[in-house]
């Protein structure tokens, strides 16, 4: 007997309803992946910025700055001999900034391709030289902090937010959108049982996976460049270093995510199911890689998972060759090297996977 109206909607959902209980999977993610992304997002938003490389050339006097600013449980503090040796190390990304104390005044040197780092540092020596007329009583000639605080950006004076977050974003959509793919080409791949008569032919599992990830990352080559001219030519983000090494790092980076989607489609029967691991594959990635705000202000003992995730690497190294001109060889190490593990690792373990589903 067919129910008019409200009744036939009712048995939709109830089909709806049962499905998905039959769906263990989905069940856990509708459940547990709000609860854990959660976690993340009020952790990473609430916590403290930490571990500033901080270089402090001592030339005498303001000592209440001194004080203040050694007193900065956020700082790790590098003293330094001279100004050149401060910039040197700013320069090659071993400091986030450094103060030269002298009987002239206060100079600060920073690093504007993390504005929010940036900030911290002035905003900590502008508290500091304020604490120390203070305690002087403004005499001898100091009438405003900004007569004795002499301010040198080192990278990026006239840089904007979107000038700073602009790279990392470009490895975060060319990242998410290679995942995507790739993981629902396998599904297909299976559905269809094109991947099966693969199989039994004389192909090896490496050559299959070699094959869909240079098959795919012609697209990511062309992908790539599309959005590197849109970051650069809509939005205006510098580009101070060579395109082709951006596009290397970028590449590097979607090779990584062409593996990592191919292992995990082995755990989908579906492309609703590749979907669901979204916010468990990129969320904490954007979470936690320093995309939006800085790894230090990344919660201590979170920050390691920080490490092992590529957009960490990707990011540092296309900020670095986009602000800062860098080259192949000065993003060789960790950056390059972090990413080339990461696509072996989950190289392997795809083509490991293939071989127990077949079994």
């Amino acid at each position: 007997m067919n129910r008019p109206g409200l009744g036939r909607t009712g048995v939709v959902a109830l089909r709806v309803v049962r499905q998905l209980k039959r769906d263990r999977r989905t069940i856990g993610l509708i459940v547990f992946a709000p609860i854990v992304l959660m976690i993340l997002f009020g952790y990473a938003l609430s916590g403290d910025m930490s571990g500033v490389h901080l270089g402090l050339v001592d030339g005498g006097g303001h000592d209440a700055l001194r004080a203040h600013l050694v007193s900065i449980q956020d700082f790790d503090i590098l003293r330094l001999g001279s100004e050149s040796d401060a910039e040197r190390l700013i320069t090659e990304g071993q400091l986030d900034g450094a103060v030269v104390l002298g009987t002239d005044g206060v100079r600060v040197l920073l690093d504007a391709s993390s504005l929010q780092i940036a900030g911290a540092i002035a905003a900590a020596v502008q508290a500091g030289v304020s604490r120390e007329q203070a305690i002087q009583g403004t005499v001898g000639g100091l009438q405003g902090t900004e007569n004795i605080i002499n301010t040198r950006y080192i990278f990026g004076y006239d840089l904007k937010m979107m000038d700073t977050v602009g790279p990392a974003i470009l490895g975060l959509v060319v990242f998410f959108f290679t995942f995507i793919n790739a993981a629902i080409a396998f599904i297909r791949e299976r559905s269809q049982g094109t991947l099966e008569k693969f199989m039994v032919s004389p192909l090896s599992r490496v050559e299959m996976v070699s094959g869909y990830v240079l098959g795919f990352s012609l697209f990511t080559i062309l992908q790539s460049a599309t959005t590197l001219f849109v970051v650069t030519a809509l939005f205006g983000v510098p580009l101070q270093g060579s395109a082709l090494t951006a596009l290397a790092v970028v590449l590097l980076l979607g090779a990584g995510a062409l593996v990592l989607g191919a292992f995990f489609s082995n755990f989908a029967r579906s492309e609703f199911q590749v979907v669901q691991f979204i916010p468990l594959i990129i969320t904490p990635q954007i979470v936690l890689c320093g995309i939006w705000w800085p790894l230090q202000s990344v919660p201590e003992f979170i920050r390691p998972f920080s490490y092992i995730l590529p957009l960490t690497y990707a990011a540092h190294a296309l900020r670095a060759v986009m602000l800062k001109g860098a080259g192949i060889s000065e993003i060789l190490y960790p950056d390059l090297l972090a990413l080339g593990i990461f696509f072996l690792i989950f190289f392997a373990a795809a083509t490991l996977m293939l071989r127990r589903e077949v079994a």
